[in-house]
């Protein structure tokens, strides 16, 4: 039997193993970077309206991720486009979202820095 941690981890490696060798893998990285501090400065609900402004592939693959994480958590279970999806939580709904989806983005940014070449660095 696998932890909570350990769960959310594993997709985490998952998805970034999905991207590690794509071309558009530096951005991704440099994404999930930026993804934990853009939740907790500006909101879930602000950062996804973001990411799917700038119609970049990288964005839209992170939003992806937040997505199946969501649904392999069981908290989206609709079709539900994700600024609907959250725009419609009640607000005790929404916090424990935004601090699940947190967490995950967490793991995204610490497996991708470990296993995506950066570019501007030299890894």
């Amino acid at each position: 039997m696998k932890s909570k941690v350990q769960e959310v981890a594993k997709l985490a490696y998952e998805c970034v193993m999905q991207v590690k060798d794509k071309d558009f893998a530096s951005k991704y990285l440099s994404y999930a970077r930026k993804l934990p501090s853009m939740i907790t400065h500006n909101g879930l609900l602000v950062t996804v309206a973001f990411a799917k402004a700038k119609k970049e592939q990288a964005w839209e693959t992170l939003l992806e991720h937040i997505e199946s994480f969501l649904r392999k958590e069981g908290i989206k279970k609709d079709k539900k486009d994700l600024i609907e999806f959250l725009s419609d939580c009640e607000v005790q709904e929404y916090r424990l979202i935004t601090k699940r989806v947190l967490g995950f983005s967490n793991w995204l940014k610490r497996i991708a820095e470990g296993e995506i070449k950066d570019e501007g660095k030299g890894n």
